[in-house]
């Protein structure tokens, strides 16, 4: 069995967890004197903050397939897209590298390009039929369960 999927798949299913929340709204904390625009503006960035870390997530899942040099034709159709990949590994960077101005170009890059919005969707659900077609998530688990006995 091929570990290097499983392990893949974490990652893809850490960014896919993220994803599932960026819409929510944010618990209230804090005063009832803040007026309804200034709770709108906080629920739009801590919005954004989730929107971005999914996004920065997924780029480590597309550096871990062209790592392991796996092959799914759907993802690799969308992977063509340089421009998307080379902003989207920007995006990353400026999630999670500090940077000294917090409206960086290398942080809108990704966000202005054209349809970049549906190109991330889609290359999210790529990746999950990629690994539903080729995860050996059974095997995995019957080869953890004959370790633990």
């Amino acid at each position: 069995m091929d570990i290097k999927i499983v392990a893949l798949h974490k990652h893809w299913i850490t960014a896919d967890a993220v994803k599932q929340f960026v819409s929510s709204n944010v618990i209230e904390r804090g005063s009832e004197e803040f007026p309804a625009w200034f709770k709108d503006l906080g629920n739009m960035a801590s919005m954004f903050a989730r929107m971005s870390v999914w996004y920065a997530l997924l780029y480590v899942v597309v550096e871990g397939f062209r790592e392991l040099n796996l092959s799914h034709p759907e993802v690799e159709e969308l992977l063509k897209n340089e421009e998307y990949l080379d902003s989207l590994r920007l995006f990353r960077n400026a999630t999670f590298h500090y940077q000294k101005n917090p409206l960086t170009e290398k942080a809108w890059r990704f966000l202005l390009a054209k349809d970049s919005e549906i190109w991330i969707k889609h290359i999210n659900d790529a990746f999950e039929k990629f690994f539903f077609e080729n995860l050996p998530l059974e095997q995995f688990v019957n080869e953890i369960k004959g370790k633990d006995a």
